[in-house]
């Protein structure tokens, strides 16, 4: 059953049409933006229809965490306008100054294993945990940081998809740096990389999204062990609480962490 997964011919045929018809476009600096920032709009559309679909679909509305509470059209184009400002101004103005001082990555012929891709997701996925736990916590009891660089992440007490990237340009940086930092240091695949990269934006997506339907992650993966949509919406509603932005654990060390209210 297990046998495929250290074979690294499942993903070959994938990745050598990848790297023989792609290459160019894959060894670009600029190829992760657009990776990272197209994703986003895409896995945000469907959750956005659902905010703009409201009573119409109330099969949908009834996993509405906050049912009262939907975002109008002025707070929609509000987030979306602040994510492309900071993409278009300081994310990809790094991008391209990267060409400067990097060269084009070279691509490797061999594919992964799934082994290494599902290692390699779960350990980034892990690291990038821990990281914005500190970073998060910090900018919540530090009052200069939090009021200079975090408030406007809290602007929506009811959290929305679109809201995910509203981020001052600093915090989106940080985080985007430990998004390209934390492969290079657990020595990942390209292919591994960018899979996580797409995976980190779903579940940064779902975890603001406002909806907790039966298939979140939260629900697939067993014993508490991540927090989810639900999870995140208390920490909009209570700020002191569940800082880590995926799973749970850091928060029941720390007694940060608090079960769901509300509707769930």
């Amino acid at each position: 059953m297990f046998l495929g997964l250290g074979n690294n011919c499942v993903l070959q045929p994938l990745w050598d049409c990848l790297r023989l018809n792609y290459t160019d476009w894959l060894r670009s600096p600029l190829f992760p933006v657009i990776l990272t920032v197209s994703s986003y709009f895409v896995l945000c559309l469907p959750f956005l229809i659902c905010d703009i679909m409201g009573e119409k679909w109330m099969w949908v509305q009834q996993f509405k965490i906050q049912p009262s509470r939907r975002p109008t059209a002025s707070t929609l184009l509000h987030c979306a306008g602040v994510t492309l400002h900071n993409n278009v101004l300081l994310v990809l103005p790094a991008s391209v100054a990267q060409w400067a001082w990097s060269p084009p990555v070279d691509l490797p012929e061999c594919a992964p294993s799934l082994l290494e891709v599902i290692a390699g997701v779960i350990g980034n996925l892990l690291l990038f945990d821990f990281q914005y736990f500190i970073w998060h916590l910090l900018h919540h009891r530090i009052h200069w940081l939090f009021v200079t660089f975090h408030a406007i992440h809290h602007k929506y007490s009811a959290p929305f998809a679109l809201a995910t990237q509203c981020l001052s340009g600093w915090e989106l940086v940080t985080l985007g740096f430990w998004t390209t930092l934390n492969p290079v240091i657990l020595r990942c695949h390209l292919l591994t990389t960018w899979i996580f990269m797409v995976l980190n934006v779903y579940v940064s997506v779902e975890d603001h999204c406002g909806y907790d339907f039966p298939w979140s992650t939260s629900r697939l993966i067993p014993f508490g062990i991540y927090g989810g949509p639900s999870k995140h919406d208390v920490h909009h509603q209570k700020p002191n609480t569940n800082f880590a932005p995926h799973f749970s654990h850091w928060d029941k060390i720390f007694g940060t962490h608090s079960l769901h209210f509300g509707r769930i």
